[in-house]
């Protein structure tokens, strides 16, 4: 079953009855995560709402926009003289939403059209309008809800119980601002229940009032904020099929199968799925590739490299430097990364590589791009030595190998300077076909050799020749 990777804590027994008179009206069961959601916006301190503001993010296809309007609806059926203001990315998303959930409640007989309020059986409906942008539902009991553009003078002479905000990731960073610094306003009389209610996923960079309440809410320091997110974390791999179990709760709910899903990555790639059904924000040059508190935890005496490891080579994109280092793993399955050389320009390097790798009888990886091209062919004609070259997707796999080692806790490192210096500026790089280590503001070579010696060490056959080299020390 799928859980949100945080969740703000919700008092046992909270009463979710008013969401499940929504999920009525619109003829829906409220799944698990509904329940949550529910949860999370319906806790209570004192006689007001536990979380005045509330964030959510779930991915595509998961009842996020469908569970915040059973509570929604529940109370404005259970509420008299309620009131609720709705908005999205555009008024037109906005009204769409709106009619989407309208159209459920009079498939379900809850709802009838406003030319039909007269009707003998409309009594006690949500009486649906549809005013070409003012589109709203009256109940029978005074209460409202409407929508309205994310325009700050649409909506600065209304008041409202609750605000929802919804495909908030798609809001423009400051004009998006510029609106909820408006229409925060709307809930200063309407008592201690009134509600901010702001959800979506991912937009196009990290940056912007969604972003910010999702920073809020997970860092947990601001008590009146709530959240429940479902996401991806940035160490984790998104071709993970567990991940995807854990972070969409379509599956579990059988609402979006794992077969939809793999349509899904199929069709998408990993970097616009990874957005869209697991939550994952695009990686920018302030997203850091390394845990600095776990990577300082996992600092080892330096030892002696085994008879048996992987080898592998990254130079600097302009040349400026050149890295070998090696990688293994003992026993216990622990990985332990090691800098055998690191050294300004590239001339020394094929000379030390095809050494390394010729007297240990190794091979020495690569990736196939820029800088490296040079010295894996001078290698190559020094024969004795088989050099692999990698692909793309090699990368992508060995920066994924090292940061899910790490983040498991079995990872090792000696502490070596170059090494430290690469894993404190790497950040991620991200194209169509999936992430990898990116330069922000230093040479990363020591990482990436490091990261695809790990990958070739797991994927080189067991050798036993009792074989022993020196790590090299304080490279």
């Amino acid at each position: 079953m799928a859980r949100p990777t945080y969740a703000s804590r919700v008092p046992k027994g909270t009463d979710i009855e008013v969401a499940r008179v929504g999920s009525r009206l619109l003829g829906l069961p409220l799944l698990p995560q509904g329940e949550l959601v529910a949860g999370l916006l319906e806790a209570r301190r004192g006689d007001g709402a536990r979380f005045p503001e509330a964030v959510v993010q779930m991915p595509r296809r998961s009842t996020k926009t469908t569970s915040i309007w059973a509570t929604v609806l529940g109370r404005a059926q259970t509420r008299p003289g309620y009131r609720c203001v709705v908005t999205a990315q555009s008024g037109t998303t906005a009204s769409r939403i709106l009619l989407d959930h309208a159209s459920l409640m009079l498939a379900a007989g809850t709802a009838v059209e406003s030319r039909e309020r007269g009707r003998d059986d409309a009594a006690g409906k949500v009486v649906v309008y549809r005013n070409g942008g003012r589109e709203h539902l009256d109940f029978g009991n005074g209460a409202r809800v409407w929508v309205v553009p994310p325009d700050a003078g649409a909506v600065r002479s209304a008041a409202a119980d609750d605000i929802v905000i919804d495909e908030a990731g798609e809001h423009d960073p400051v004009k998006g601002r510029d609106f909820l610094d408006a229409v925060q306003p709307l809930m200063d009389t309407r008592g201690p229940l009134a509600q901010l209610i702001i959800a979506g996923t991912p937009g196009k960079v990290r940056a912007g009032f969604f972003w910010d309440a999702l920073e809020q809410g997970r860092a947990g320091t601001d008590r009146e904020l709530g959240i429940l997110d479902y996401s991806i974390r940035d160490d984790e791999d998104a071709e993970d099929r567990k991940v995807w179990r854990r972070v969409h709760p379509g599956p579990a709910s059988k609402l979006t199968p794992m077969s939809v899903l793999e349509r899904r990555w199929a069709k998408l790639g990993p970097v616009a799925f990874s957005r869209e059904y697991l939550c994952r924000w695009p990686f920018d040059g302030s997203t850091s590739a390394i845990d600095q508190a776990a990577w300082a935890k996992n600092v080892v005496p330096d030892r002696v490299v085994p008879d048996r490891f992987g080898l592998a080579f990254d130079c600097a994109p302009d040349g400026s430097a050149a890295a070998l280092c090696a990688a293994w793993r003992d026993d216990d399955g622990i990985a332990y990364l090691s800098v055998l050389d690191y050294r300004f320009g590239v001339s020394w390097l094929s000379g030390v590589a095809h050494a390394v790798a010729r007297r240990y009888r190794v091979p020495v990886r690569y990736d196939a791009i820029g800088t490296n091209h040079g010295p894996a062919q001078e290698i190559a004609r020094l024969r004795g030595a088989n050099v692999i070259a990698g692909t793309s997707k090699d990368a992508q796999a060995a920066a994924q190998l090292l940061v899910s080692t790490l983040t498991d806790g079995r990872l090792r490192h000696f502490g070596q300077a170059s090494l430290n210096t690469a894993a404190q500026v790497a950040t991620w790089r991200e194209r169509e076909g999936g992430r990898y280590f990116g330069r922000r503001h230093g040479d990363i070579s020591t990482l990436v050799a490091g990261a695809l010696a790990l990958y070739q060490f797991d994927a080189q056959p067991v050798r036993r020749a009792p074989v022993i080299v020196s790590s090299g020390g304080g490279a």
